[in-house]
């Protein structure tokens, strides 16, 4: 099996307290740091791209992302997900899930891209949010079980 999958069931995070969002990045980077998928000046790249450009994307989800200045921090490619359940403030808006990236090459866009088709409908957000159940979310990401 592939040592760096993209997403690991075990970096899938249900009932995280709520926390302000410069924390939410700081956790998530974390893990991606933690499970050697970045290196650690990928963190400091992550917030400085939420503070230029917000990575709030709508229907209460964040995906916090490295800016483009720290892309050589980046030494496999992988997701973080962090399900909170009564929500951060993220600038005016709320989020619930948090999804951490760290993307090689080409794969940011495309990652980018499913994470947000994955949840486009806010009513899948709101089941991922309601179920708190790392294996479906695990199958709904990887596998695109939407239901």
């Amino acid at each position: 099996m592939n040592e760096f999958p993209l997403l690991k069931k075990e970096n899938i995070y249900v009932h995280c307290a709520s926390v302000t969002r410069h924390q939410a990045i700081l956790d998530t980077g974390q893990i991606l740091i933690d499970d050697g998928y970045v290196k650690p000046g990928y963190l400091q790249g992550m917030l400085n791209r939420d503070e230029s450009l917000s990575v709030y994307i709508g229907n209460m989800l964040a995906i916090p992302h490295g800016e483009h200045e720290v892309k050589d921090e980046i030494l496999h490619s992988g997701l973080v997900v962090r399900i909170y359940p009564d929500g951060i403030d993220w600038g005016g808006n709320l989020v619930k899930i948090v999804i951490g990236i760290a993307a090689l090459g080409e794969q940011h866009m495309t990652i980018l891209a499913n994470c947000a088709y994955a949840f486009e409908d806010i009513a899948n957000v709101e089941r991922v949010v309601q179920r708190q159940d790392r294996d479906w979310i695990y199958r709904m990401l990887v596998e695109g079980e939407l239901v």
